[in-house]
């Protein structure tokens, strides 16, 4: 009896290291290095403060340029940022019908607002990632001049072809930062 026990342990254990080992397996072996930062952003309305108790510290505008390059007739993209701060590629993996990720460089330094953080899932779409950034930079812009938060943004995007497989996006985003005055 304990000598059955035994052996249905050890079975239990090879499945439990069976299927460890192909969840690894599946995992994409490549690490994205990531910085994320956040700020509140608000309307005017929002506030529901009296101009007496904020201070409005100056209008910032932050901008990013990122390419992604998709060569004809291949299944693979590279999205790069205009720095040359971060870069990305995936090639089509048929098998699983889905992109895998295959080389990274640099960090990405990736900004959300309050009101459309998404979570810390990297989304591989170049005008989401050239947003991102530019946002980052803004808060960073903010952060500096030691502002509470940042009022009405307003985030721009173009995209442009500048090659025959390559796409431009350039992101401006613009928005008043402020200071709540304290009663000291």
């Amino acid at each position: 009896m304990v000598y059955n026990r035994q052996i249905k342990m050890k079975k239990i254990l090879y499945i439990v290291i069976a299927t460890s080992a192909a969840v690894l397996c599946s995992c994409s072996s490549v690490f994205i290095p990531r910085a994320v930062n956040t700020v509140n952003s608000v309307t005017l309305e929002e506030l529901n403060l009296e101009r007496k108790d904020y201070e409005i510290l100056n209008t910032l505008t932050a901008e990013s340029v990122v390419s992604i390059s998709h060569p004809l007739f291949t299944k693979k993209w590279t999205i790069q940022e205009g720095n040359n701060e971060f870069k990305i590629s995936a090639k089509w993996n048929k098998k699983k019908a889905q992109w895998k990720v295959k080389s990274v460089e640099g960090i990405a330094r990736l900004g959300y607002l309050s009101n459309d953080y998404e979570g810390l899932l990297l989304s591989f779409e170049p005008e989401v990632i050239a947003r991102n950034i530019a946002i980052y930079r803004l808060i960073n812009m903010a952060k500096s001049m030691d502002a509470d938060g940042v009022i009405e943004p307003v985030i721009s995007t173009s995209a442009e072809q500048t090659k025959n497989t390559e796409i431009t996006f350039k992101t401006t985003v613009q928005a008043k930062c402020i200071k709540l005055k304290t009663n000291n």
